[in-house]
């Protein structure tokens, strides 16, 4: 913690803390300078990451991706060698399980909650199917509850596959259920969703570094315990880093935060060999960056010592059972860095004196199940196919939790196409009859048009009217959390300039980063739902070019941070750039290798000369090439005609429009006099988290096919 360059990081972090800004703006400056001087590779990668952090709480820029991504290939040509924390987390409670398994029941329920990669599920299975306990039931039910590590399903379709092979190979009747949890609400309902199906059955719970997640949200983990207590499970397993910092203290919360990651890093890289340590290292990247930049329900890395966990166990009616450090001589042979110690009965694995993850397991106190109590009917869905050993293979998402509010249930389904009252999944149909006839879709301006002034439903409307005499919280609101827009953001668009007065206080009306960024991501999910009426898109978060443009990161270590995979075959390439409190829309042609500098304030051709030189630059050398353009020509700058603002706050509105018309085509159709109605839309699509569907188009299609 001696080095120059740490002493920096937390003299940042403490003026951050304290609302001096402008001192921190100087002490991310000097630790540019001390970073190439640190010759501790570990220390100088962990600073990087937390000065990353630093630099999203400031700017209010959060992951897009809350989990490791794996790599969009085949599992058959991975080679996936677990680390040592996963070989921790199953070694340390295995004989607990076996020791269960010694119970005479004919059927085995194995509950996992992790947030590990799905090549373990392929370990433990094998573990379980195949090298098991001689008494090993007739039938074992496996229900996997953890997130989608990849936007490609590919990586699912070859889990199944390995899933399948394991469990052909077993004498036991094998049933997997796969729920998919990307978020602390996903979990919580994946886990009340949860029942004993039989008298006759062990039911083994199994916690792997995702328990802690569930203190974001206020009363989850007594709703989950409560529930799994009534569950009755044979034994919980629980495996959690051995960390702490749940407080809202943000100062304490960094320093102690770093001191944990800073061990954590320099015990994993003495094996940082393979794939499992480049995914380990992108999820406590992204572990690092929720601990610093996120507050309230966001954040939700919540780490607790184990002696806190066990106040929480025992206070919902849990009692432990010892774990015995004994068998642990196989992987201290293989991992010598580590040492396992004993705490209150449960092995902590530590790494030079300091403890990093531990074990521990539990029982409901006088568990005993009875006659009738809290058994469930078994699903047909869920009973085995004709092959030689019933294997049954299901994969379902639970439904993402709405932000709570008086409105009746049927408010949540409010319709793709704005003008209309039916569903999207009535949409969506009408899509899927008609996406090949319309391969290519080209917009005209007035079907554009109709589209942005859409007229508000009477239920849109009501909303608007709630939201207006809505109190602030600064919590995120709307549907889509991961948006992450506070609500005194999205209150922002609510506020309509006047338009023949003087304007006071002009920023009560300006759109932020949260903003911005939110609409530019409604834009490309708009896309993949539907690929053949926009061409693909993809944007930069706003403070990318910001970082470039300032100097505090240099072209090649602004490249390392943007996820190439993204933004790989898109066709337009947004990037929202503010510059001096003004927002200007960068877009990139690709097709056309076309630079396009879109200012609402219709500022000369020879204007922001400089910026606009840094940023070709860096297209041209950095980004073209790993994209594939190798041999690509120099980027044209052109000038489009397009509408220009009145005022002087209106920019960020105008910005987010330019690159709505641009996802359709080249036409802007709209005025300044359009303003006060694209804040109030743009409000209501981060609110729901989807834009909406023209809806000429929609209208022509249900007339040309009469559906």
């Amino acid at each position: 913690m001696g080095s120059p360059l740490v002493i920096k990081l937390m003299d940042c972090a403490k003026a951050i803390a304290d609302g001096d800004l402008k001192f921190a703006d100087q002490l991310f400056s000097d630790m540019e300078a001390l970073s190439a001087a640190e010759t501790n590779r570990v220390t100088k990668k962990v600073v990087d990451y937390f000065a990353e952090a630093l630099a999203r709480r400031v700017h209010g820029v959060h992951p897009r991706n809350p989990f490791p991504l794996l790599p969009s290939s085949n599992l058959k040509k991975i080679s996936y060698e677990p680390s040592p924390l996963e070989w921790f987390a199953c070694m340390s409670t295995d004989y607990a399980i076996r020791d269960v398994l010694n119970v005479k029941k004919n059927k085995l329920h194995l509950i996992e909650i992790s947030s590990l990669v799905d090549c373990w599920q392929r370990h433990s299975l094998e573990e379980y199917l195949l090298h098991g306990h001689h008494g090993m039931p007739l039938s074992f039910q496996y229900t996997s509850i953890r997130p989608k590590l990849s936007k490609n399903d590919d990586y699912l379709q070859e889990n199944r596959r390995m899933i399948t092979e394991v469990a052909q190979r077993s004498p036991v009747d094998f049933k997997y259920r796969a729920l998919f949890a990307d978020s602390v609400p996903d979990i919580v309902e994946s886990v009340l969703r949860l029942e004993r199906t039989s008298e006759d059955e062990i039911i083994i719970v199994r916690w792997v570094f995702q328990l802690h997640k569930l203190l974001a949200l206020e009363g989850a983990v007594d709703k989950v315990l409560s529930k799994l207590k009534d569950l009755k499970p044979d034994i919980m397993v629980i495996v959690e880093q051995e960390a702490d910092n749940n407080t809202d203290d943000f100062f304490y919360r960094f320093a102690s935060s770093f001191k944990y990651y800073l061990n954590l890093f320099e015990s994993l890289e003495l094996y940082a060999t393979n794939l499992s340590s480049l995914i380990w290292e992108r999820h406590l990247r992204w572990q690092i960056c929720n601990v610093v930049a996120s507050e309230g329900i966001d954040r939700i890395e919540r780490h607790e010592t184990l002696a806190r966990w066990q106040q929480r166990l025992y206070g919902a009616r849990f009692c432990s059972v010892s774990l015995c450090s004994d068998h642990f001589a196989d992987f201290l042979y293989d991992f010598s860095a580590y040492k396992i110690e004993e705490n209150s009965g449960f092995p902590v694995l530590l790494a030079a004196g300091h403890p990093l993850i531990f074990a521990s397991v539990w029982k409901p106190a006088n568990a005993t199940h009875s006659s009738g109590e809290n058994i469930g009917n078994s699903d047909d869905t869920m009973r085995g196919t004709d092959l030689n050993h019933p294997i049954t293979i299901l994969e379902e998402s639970t439904s993402p939790v709405v932000e709570p509010e008086a409105v009746s249930s049927s408010e949540f389904t409010e319709p793709e196409v704005v003008s209309s009252s039916e569903s999207d999944d009535d949409n969506e149909y009408v899509y899927n009859r008609i996406r090949r006839s319309m391969h290519g879709k080209i917009w005209s301006v007035q079907e554009v048009r109709e589209y942005l002034v859409s007229p508000f439903t009477e239920k849109e409307s009501k909303r608007l009217s709630r939201w207006k005499s809505r109190k602030l919280t600064r919590n995120v609101a709307g549907r889509d959390k991961q948006l992450n827009v506070p609500d005194t953001s999205l209150a922002s668009l609510l506020r309509i300039p006047p338009s023949s007065t003087p304007i006071c206080e002009e920023k009560q009306y300006y759109v932020d980063d949260s903003v911005i960024n939110a609409f530019f991501d409604l834009l490309k999910k708009r896309q993949e739902k539907f690929p053949d009426w926009y061409k693909r898109n993809s944007s930069l978060p706003t403070w990318t070019m910001t970082f470039l443009l300032s100097g505090k990161w240099t072209m090649t270590k602004l490249l390392s941070c943007i996820n190439i995979e993204e933004i790989a075959g898109t066709a337009k390439l947004f990037i929202p750039l503010c510059l001096e409190n003004h927002w200007i829309l960068i877009c990139v042609d690709m097709e056309k290798r076309e630079f396009l500098w879109l200012d609402s304030l219709n500022s000369p051709p020879d204007a922001h000369h400089t910026e606009k030189t840094t940023i070709s630059e860096w297209l041209e050398k950095h980004l073209l090439p790993v994209l594939g353009y190798r041999n690509s020509q120099q980027l044209k700058l052109k000038q489009l005609n397009i509408p220009y603002q009145t005022n002087r706050i209106d920019c960020g509105i105008f910005v987010m429009k330019y690159a709505d018309c641009l996802a359709h085509c080249d036409h802007f159709p709209f005025t300044q006099e359009d303003m006060p109605h694209f804040r109030l839309r743009v409000f209501l699509d981060i609110y729901r988290g989807r834009l909406p569907v023209p809806p000429s188009h929609v209208r022509f299609l249900r007339a040309l096919y009469n559906i």
